[in-house]
């Protein structure tokens, strides 16, 4: 009886994908997060790139239209809470948004939150 057990090999496949199953969790939940943070840092670039364009093709525009523009260029991203720095001088106009970027899964992750930065800046001819 002995000897049959130790010669039946069923469930093996079961224990070692209980093994190998939360490394290849963790590796996919770590592909997706790091891909959605690069999809947010590439849209805040946009939207920095996309109201430094309007804000030098409309040069009579105030800091609060070139900053509704910066946030209709991330209209439909689902982020909140987007800190926008306009400064439009006579030389040049600049825009700086700067986003707080949190984990879906921080509590597996253990990553803080990471903040994210687009800029432009153009200089007015």
């Amino acid at each position: 009886m002995a000897r049959r057990l130790r010669q039946d090999r069923s469930g093996i496949a079961a224990v070692e994908f209980a093994l190998v199953a939360p490394m290849l969790i963790l590796l996919l939940l770590g592909v997706l997060e790091f891909g959605r943070l690069m999809w947010v840092n590439s849209n805040l670039q946009f939207a920095a790139e996309q109201a430094t364009r309007y804000a030098i093709a409309h040069t009579s525009a105030s800091p609060d239209d070139i900053t509704a523009q910066a946030q209709s260029a991330l209209q439909g991203m689902g982020v909140t809470g987007v800190q926008f720095d306009v400064v439009n001088s006579a030389t040049s106009v600049s825009v700086t948004l700067t986003y707080n970027f949190t984990f879906v899964s921080s509590g597996v992750l253990p990553y803080g939150p990471i903040t994210l930065t687009g800029a432009s800046t153009f200089p007015k001819n």
